[in-house]
């Protein structure tokens, strides 16, 4: 591993989160796509992303492991109204980034970039269950669990608890 960078995603990052995403549905991560995408639905996907970007509803960070896309994390907004200090945020990172505390710096990063631009002062989060890693990640970084979801998610086609997580800015 030589260059680590964590930087806004970019339009050309496209093909790259491609695969990022296709390689862990081939290794069935515990996320909530379960199905090959094409580059016509991550171009769309994108074209939401800066939408909601411009519009201040989400922000988004890249882990950029020399020139590939290895990984990602997003805060989003739950709510423009009554409820527009809470942020729901999702983690992403293939498995050749994980063990090396980038996870951690990811998450770390958007959470402050989060708080800077989105202005929240609460982020939810939902974890499989079974994913004690990044439980203990989760954990590390200052969030409590709040409440379970039974057969809350399916995972290739086996429904399967789901965690609510909660961090208080």
């Amino acid at each position: 591993m030589n260059k680590v960078t964590f930087r806004e995603p970019k339009i050309g990052d496209i093909k790259s989160a491609l695969e990022m995403m296709n390689s862990l549905v081939d290794e069935k991560a515990y996320i909530t796509v379960q199905e090959k995408q094409t580059i016509k639905a991550e171009s769309n996907y994108f074209k939401t992303l800066f939408k909601e970007r411009k519009e201040k509803q989400r922000v988004d960070l890249f882990l950029d492991i020399d020139g590939e896309v290895c990984g990602g994390a997003t805060v989003s907004l739950i709510d423009t109204g009554a409820r527009k200090h809470i942020g729901e945020a999702g983690i992403l990172l293939r498995s050749e980034a994980r063990g090396k505390g980038l996870g951690e710096k990811l998450l770390k990063k958007i959470i402050e970039k989060a708080v800077k631009e989105l202005k929240v002062k609460i982020i939810i989060l939902y974890v499989f269950t079974d994913n004690k890693i990044a439980i203990n990640l989760y954990k590390k970084v200052g969030f409590n669990k709040i409440g379970t979801i039974k057969n809350g998610i399916g995972h290739y086609g086996r429904l399967m608890d789901n965690n609510i997580m909660i961090k208080y800015i």
